[in-house]
């Protein structure tokens, strides 16, 4: 389906309300959830495609902000709130404009620099996030395996590429130079306890810049910071040990 702002959403099920922000998966939302699909039995999943990924149209630069203010009617009445990687920032900025439509946040490695500024990794990180995006490899090969390094993608891309691949690195590279980066975020921790709904990080334990952050979110707002073992940075993709955290916070609420 489409909604009124000509964002395309799945939906998955019966139950109280559950939406997905997918990170920079380039099919969409349920590409990126696809591991979830099993809580429809008990919830209602909703799961949109942010601008130029899946089926929904490129509208610009990407950009946290917008993709939030597309995403909040998403919400209702009220809903769980679920963000990964980049949908990560568009989840907590959610979260901050309603945050009495938010029943639970679970964010999945945000990139969100600005809980952890002064902090050595996380500035490195921040700062090698930003000159890739303002300064990337010549060969867009190389700059997805610069990306996919940088925040632990578990994808061995060969070297030489295989021809049949090219045109994927080329549209990640043409779109990937046309993002805002997180690094402009600024968000308040006090903006997301003043809600009262419960909040918890999940992460891979494989990038030392996305532990920190997740640490310094769970030390200003008291979410849990859980480490899911034998993931990338697609932590969603363990499937049935996620699912178990994501139900049992939905659950609390």
């Amino acid at each position: 389906m489409t909604n009124g702002n000509q964002l395309h959403v799945t939906e998955w099920g019966d139950g109280d309300r559950v939406v997905l922000v997918h990170g920079g998966t380039p099919g969409g939302g349920a590409a990126a959830f696809a591991a979830q699909k099993d809580l429809e039995q008990r919830w209602h999943l909703v799961l949109p495609d942010r601008p130029g990924h899946g089926q929904t149209p490129r509208q610009g630069r990407e950009d946290f902000e917008r993709d939030a203010d597309l995403i909040a009617p998403l919400l209702e009445d009220g809903s769980h709130l679920v963000g990964h990687s980049y949908g990560g920032m568009v989840a907590l900025t959610v979260a901050v404009l309603q945050p009495n439509a938010v029943r639970s946040l679970t964010l999945i490695e945000p990139p969100a620099f600005c809980f952890a500024k002064g902090d050595p990794v996380v500035d490195e990180m921040a700062r090698a996030n930003r000159e890739l995006f303002t300064n990337p490899p010549d060969d867009p090969v190389e700059t997805m395996r610069t990306f996919f390094g940088l925040v632990g993608i578990d994808m061995q891309i060969p070297d030489p590429a295989p021809e049949a691949f090219l045109p994927i690195a080329q549209a990640f590279a043409r779109d990937f130079a046309d993002i805002r980066g997180p690094d402009e975020a600024q968000i308040d921790s006090k903006d997301l306890t003043v809600g009262g709904y419960p909040i918890q990080v999940l992460t891979s334990g494989r990038i030392a810049g996305f532990e920190a952050i997740a640490d310094a979110i769970a030390e200003q707002t008291g979410a849990p910071h859980i480490v899911v073992p034998d993931t990338d940075h697609s932590v969603q993709n363990a499937g049935e040990p996620v699912n178990r955290l994501l139900e049992g916070i939905w659950s609390r609420r």
